[in-house]
């Protein structure tokens, strides 16, 4: 597909770049466009980013890129955990190009994927929430829902009342045990897909993609990552246990982890059915989207939690059209 003009103009007009020779575009996705930028002497990935989440994606990316850090010597001795920041501004955010695939394409194992991911997310968690800046929103699950329901599809819009059921109670139920719980507020990533970890050819990985960030207790980022990549509920124990073996001071919430694991599942669903294409013959978002709210109605049948079913809500005449 070509880089629209208007998209070329646009950066070629960025004061960290001269001498541009090539852009080509890498995702044109719903929620970004991501382009990489050949100049005369380096390569650069540039990102087009959202307007309500710019600011806490360029502060996650300047934070990881260890841009926190005044001592030039003591940036280059730390790990970093994303490409380094070249330029930003409430449009573009600019880095390094990473030269490989995501752990999604990686020919590695389930498991090693797994612990390559949980050993980012528990760096992610060390960052101390003062350096960000501009500081990280708080979670709020209601406002995040609602959000994606300001248009929703025709086939959820009729189901307003039901839907709005369920985010009170899941809402209802995670504030009432983060109120009770110990689980420190951390930085999460928010969208711990695999697809955002990007492998090197040094076999070094990188996160990216921090559009979803917040902070929150470690059993969100924990659950999201288990809805997002379809991680089977036999592995969740496994994987709480690596993460505490990452994390020794880290001590389990598992009923506000069981919570937003339904909550991962139910908001990951609307999405999905919020950017159903309907000129697309094989709705592929709509499947992701069913795919989703059947591990929901799952879970809670197999874990005994009372929250009101998803599966109902959808329109027999939409299930037609997979």
């Amino acid at each position: 597909m070509p880089v629209p003009i208007d998209v070329i103009n646009s950066l070629k007009s960025l004061p960290c770049f001269t001498e541009v020779r090539a852009i080509s575009l890498l995702a044109n996705g719903l929620s970004q466009t991501a382009l990489k930028v050949t100049t005369a002497t380096r390569v650069f990935f540039a990102k087009k980013l959202n307007k309500e989440t710019s600011n806490t994606e360029i502060s996650c990316a300047q934070l990881c890129a260890g841009l926190h850090m005044k001592n030039v010597s003591e940036r280059s001795s730390w790990q970093l955990l994303s490409p380094l920041v070249i330029y930003h501004d409430q449009h573009w955010l600019v880095t390094t190009f990473i030269n490989g695939l995501t752990l999604t394409d990686a020919n590695l194992n389930k498991d090693r994927k797994i612990s390559i991911a949980l050993s980012l997310m528990a760096e992610l968690h060390q960052l101390p929430l003062e350096l960000a800046n501009p500081p990280i929103p708080l979670l709020n699950t209601t406002r995040s829902v609602k959000r994606l329901l300001t248009k929703p599809a025709p086939f959820l819009a009729s189901h307003s009342y039901a839907l709005d059921k369920v985010t009170r109670s899941l809402s209802d139920s995670i504030n009432s045990l983060i109120g009770d719980s110990t689980s420190p507020n951390v930085i999460c990533h928010g969208d711990l897909n695999l697809t955002n970890i990007l492998l090197d050819d040094s076999q070094r990985p990188w996160l990216i993609d921090f559009e979803c960030a917040h902070v929150a207790p470690e059993e969100f980022d924990l659950a999201m990552f288990i809805a997002v990549n379809n991680i089977s509920d036999q592995r969740i124990t496994k994987i709480v246990a690596e993460y505490m073996t990452l994390v020794p001071d880290y001590r389990p919430n598992v009923d506000l982890l069981n919570y937003y694991i339904l909550y991962s599942f139910y908001i990951n669903g609307l999405w999905y059915f919020d950017n159903i294409d309907p000129l697309e013959s094989n709705n592929t978002m709509y499947v992701l989207g069913i795919e989703q709210w059947s591990a929901f109605d799952n879970f809670t049948n197999k874990h005994v939690i009372t929250v009101p079913k998803l599966m109902s809500i959808i329109d027999c005449p939409m299930n037609d059209r997979r």
